[in-house]
């Protein structure tokens, strides 16, 4: 009697990708955000992996304007400007001396430490998330325009969140900075080379925009897009990065060279 043939073995089930947990993912940003974002491709979407970065910087950079405005030397710096802005507009021929002066003392009275407290910490929390769903659309947009690949928005939103750990730490020292040096506009960028650094200078604007912290984040923020398009990093790269100069030298421009640093 013959012995009946072998059954035909079921190939195993793809293997999961291995998941980690969501504090793993937010520190693994900073070491290898390679495996972050092969991880958020191969997953479900998870909504955690944009709102928790986005609280975290939101919350730390409203506590971190309090603070800095909360510095005498920061706060007389504040005043100097605004007087300094005035009588330009007067040698400009903008406006009367007596009218320059009656709108610095409105200035003096609802423009104060406690207005520029609450502004500061209300800008943070809306540039936190304008910021996040920006970068989330032009990641979708160089995807699908540059690097053929079609994306989803909420994928490119999960990378830009992540991405947004390194704000964190980069809005941590650069408060450090402004705190301890008592100055309004020093950051982590070419600018801390410029002790008397103006706004109003475009040259001062592109070394501001040369900032240690955005480089790096615009570098996590290639990776992500290569691991979900599935191209070189350095193709992604390259992408990104162009982008980034072309948005910095846009903004300094055209007069909102703030938006820069």
């Amino acid at each position: 009697m013959e012995a009946p043939p072998p059954l035909p073995q079921s190939e195993p089930p793809p293997a999961l990708p291995p998941t980690t947990s969501l504090a793993a993912r937010l520190m693994n940003v900073f070491a290898v955000p390679g495996d972050v974002f092969a991880e958020v491709r191969a997953s479900t979407f998870k909504t955690v992996n944009w709102l928790v970065p986005l609280v975290l910087l939101a919350a730390i950079g409203a506590i971190a304007a309090v603070i800095i405005f909360s510095q005498p030397a920061i706060q007389q710096q504040l005043t100097e400007a605004q007087t300094k802005a005035m009588d330009q507009k007067v040698k400009e021929g903008k406006m009367t001396q007596a009218q320059a002066d009656q709108a610095t003392e409105v200035m003096s009275k609802f423009m104060g430490p406690v207005f520029w407290k609450v502004a500061g910490a209300a800008g943070a929390v809306f540039f936190s998330a304008g910021r996040m769903l920006w970068w989330a659309l032009v990641l979708m947009l160089l995807g699908r325009w540059l690097l053929k690949t079609s994306l989803g928005y909420g994928k490119c939103l999960e990378v830009a969140g992540l991405a947004l750990m390194i704000s964190v730490l980069g809005t941590l020292v650069t408060m450090l900075l402004q705190v301890n040096l008592s100055r309004m506009f020093a950051t982590p960028s070419l600018g801390l080379a410029i002790s008397n650094f103006d706004i109003n200078r475009k040259s001062h604007l592109a070394l501001g925009a040369i900032n240690v912290f955005s480089i790096w984040q615009v570098g996590v923020l290639s990776v992500g897009l290569a691991k979900l398009t599935g191209s070189p990093f350095l193709r992604a790269a390259w992408v990104v990065f162009t982008y980034w100069v072309l948005q910095e030298s846009f903004f300094i421009l055209i007069g909102f060279g703030q938006m820069a640093l």
